[in-house]
């Protein structure tokens, strides 16, 4: 009976922190702030109390997690309203690098490592700290930067180049099943699809993984079967 119970918890303490989630829009989980941060431990504190303590009621621990959820939005939709609140509230964007030249001072003083600063720079693709003219570590802990113009890549607007329109791909195969829709969307029939099939040597369409439409009309195909001499990556 215990572990039902518990079972019972965890069922339900899951579907309010679903039902909180739903309610949150992509801007409030994508930009982590501290007062989500401190939300976060918050609503985790209660519902691990909840979970591990079955002889203390269970519903005002849930009506918590639900007052501290729309606390959270109230609050959110304060600091969106009012910029000044928000700008005392939350916290400044802070240098790293600035015309080229790292500020080891604000690294000290946000607790940001050297490492830390490479690794978030390879991860947004620079591999040479030199080619960086200013970073920014923000709010949300994510690190934006400018490169230097002269190792700025070249566009084709730069170069006053016309360029065809580039949409979305669209997913005609999703795991060995076709999708109707996506045909139908993109004025195809599957006897179209199954003869660009054949014309790649593919005459089953589960024996596919993936197949993209980009808007030129080209085709990607991602079989099922693993490449041969799949090479190892070292640390």
């Amino acid at each position: 009976m215990v572990y039902l119970i518990v079972l019972y918890r965890i069922l339900t303490v899951l579907l309010a922190f679903l039902i909180i989630g739903l309610l949150l829009n992509k801007r409030h989980l994508g930009r982590y702030t501290i007062f989500d941060f401190i939300t976060s431990v918050t609503m985790g504190a209660v519902a691990g109390a909840d979970i591990a303590d079955i002889k203390e009621p269970h519903g005002p621990r849930i009506f918590a997690l639900i007052v501290i959820g729309i606390t959270h939005i109230l609050f959110t939709k304060m600091l969106i309203k009012s910029r000044k609140l928000g700008r005392l509230l939350t916290f400044d964007p802070t240098m790293i690098i600035q015309n080229g030249k790292i500020v080891v001072k604000n690294l000290k003083q946000v607790r940001y490592t050297l490492d830390d600063l490479i690794s978030h720079l390879r991860e947004n693709g620079v591999f040479d700290i030199s080619e960086v003219e200013f970073a920014l570590l923000e709010p949300n802990g994510k690190l934006s930067f400018l490169k230097k113009s002269q190792h700025v890549n070249i566009t084709p607007a730069d170069l006053n180049i016309p360029t065809k329109y580039k949409g979305l791909s669209l997913p005609l195969i999703i795991e060995g099943k076709v999708v109707h829709k996506m045909l139908k969307s993109a004025g195809l029939t599957e006897e179209w699809l199954l003869e660009q099939l054949n014309k790649q040597g593919v005459t089953n369409v589960q024996d596919v993984f993936l197949t993209m439409l980009n808007t030129q009309g080209n085709l990607y195909l991602s079989k099922y079967e693993d490449p041969p001499n799949i090479q190892k990556v070292d640390h």
